[in-house]
């Protein structure tokens, strides 16, 4: 059925809201205040930046594009494959992780509303912006290849699977009701406003507003909208992770919610409130426990213990020294250190000292402003032992990839 009237998506969230979506909510709000009051803000902020390639990596997996982390670290590092294809990769990976890096300024700008057609515009024209030619392109239900506008919505028919979304003329009115019923401003309920994050990015999914994209617009824009409710502690999890891991369940889920009101007890709507509330309760669930992870990960005896290993894996391999130990420990602890710290942490001589942190900040676990010789030592955390330290954050296999190009050689 090709819908032209935006009645037609409702109900927009549930209309009463079921304990189950409450008490996940409330599960949400403290979990991510754990995790946010975890670790020193510098930490924070280098592990955060550390996540933004894993979670590009796994947003763009759900859309079928494998793109292995080592040649995402290397497009970082302006280091591209030859071949078009992998480049194209590449290129759409640090899109995502450059928009990601722009949700606060984006949402700044829309006045902390991430419900509206401008923020999800202004999502869509970033992210294909830095996109190849080749990522442009898509091919219509009938064959024809259609050129996908950044920032334009479709003009054009789209099936996804069984789902015909509605039709492109009605678009604009679809959306009017979109706005105006997810309005943040006008939810004085928190709890609402979270679980509307949850069914705000299904009906974007059924609305499917552009002609490619839509996927990545909308795990973006619930980034958006869990950072504008203060549930994002300072980009340390990953809602893409929980999606992916998820996947066939989170498309069954997707699809489900697509159903029509099934009786005279499912809501009002032409939608099935049903679903959408089943529907809300797995997405946000998923969040919950992506934050779970993240907080047993970052758990400061874990990490301690790991920095412990990661050092004595690398001093059997004759590449660092064991007091490297003492000032990874100190900059995770308290974010950054004092240059001269280094020799009082380690107890080694000044130029020993020195050539210690000149190792860790080739390493990439030291991180420091360049040219000047008075700037600290920052924590940071590279790719390379992201499966030492954050061990489970990407598949085993590729842990196992990342790993032995770092210590295996």
């Amino acid at each position: 059925m090709l819908y032209r009237n935006p009645a037609a998506i409702a109900p927009l969230k549930p209309s009463d809201l079921p304990a189950e979506l409450r008490e996940v909510a409330t599960h949400l709000i403290e979990a991510a205040a754990r995790l946010a009051g975890s670790l020193h803000p510098v930490t924070a902020q280098a592990i955060a930046q550390f996540l933004r390639p894993a979670n590009s990596y796994y947003s763009n997996l759900i859309e079928g594009h494998d793109t292995h982390p080592l040649s995402i670290a290397e497009a970082l590092r302006e280091e591209y494959a030859p071949d078009s294809h992998n480049r194209s990769l590449q290129l759409e990976a640090l899109a995502h992780i450059a928009v990601h890096e722009q949700l606060p300024a984006l949402l700044a700008e829309a006045d902390a509303n991430p419900y509206t057609q401008v923020f999800w515009r202004n999502l869509h024209l970033n992210f294909y912006t830095h996109l190849s030619e080749e990522f442009r392109q898509v091919k219509s239900h009938e064959g024809d290849l259609l050129e996908v506008i950044p920032g334009e919505l479709r003009t054009s028919e789209v099936r996804v699977g069984r789902h015909v979304a509605p039709a492109a003329a009605a678009i604009p009115a679809f959306i009017d009701s979109i706005e105006w019923g997810y309005r943040p401003k006008a939810e004085p309920n928190r709890l609402a406003r979270i679980v509307n994050i949850a069914a705000a990015h299904h009906r974007l999914a059924w609305l499917h507003p552009f002609l490619d994209g839509n996927g990545r617009v909308m795990r973006l824009f619930s980034d958006a909208a869990f950072l504008a409710e203060g549930l994002a502690a300072g980009g340390l999890w990953s809602m893409s992770r929980g999606l992916a891991r998820s996947e066939q369940a989170y498309k069954q889920a997707l699809a489900a919610a697509d159903a029509q009101r099934l009786n005279d007890y499912d809501g009002r709507g032409n939608l099935s409130e049903k679903r959408l509330v089943a529907f809300c309760q797995f997405f946000l669930q998923l969040a919950l426990d992506q934050l779970h992870y993240m907080t047993q990960v970052l758990a400061i005896d874990g990490m301690l213990e790991r920095l412990h290993r990661l050092v004595d894996l690398l001093v059997v391999k004759r590449k660092w020294r064991p007091e490297a130990y003492y000032v990874l420990e100190a900059v995770f602890l308290k974010g950054s250190i004092a240059r001269g710290e280094v020799m009082r942490l380690t107890g080694l001589s000044d130029k020993t000292a020195k050539d210690l942190a000149t190792t860790l900040l080739a390493a990439g676990l030291l991180a420091t402003e360049p040219n000047n010789r008075f700037a600290p030592y920052r924590a940071a955390y590279p790719l390379a032992f992201a499966p030492v330290l954050f061990p489970g954050l990407y598949p085993a296999g590729k842990e196992a990839d990342i790993l032995h190009a770092q210590v295996g050689r």
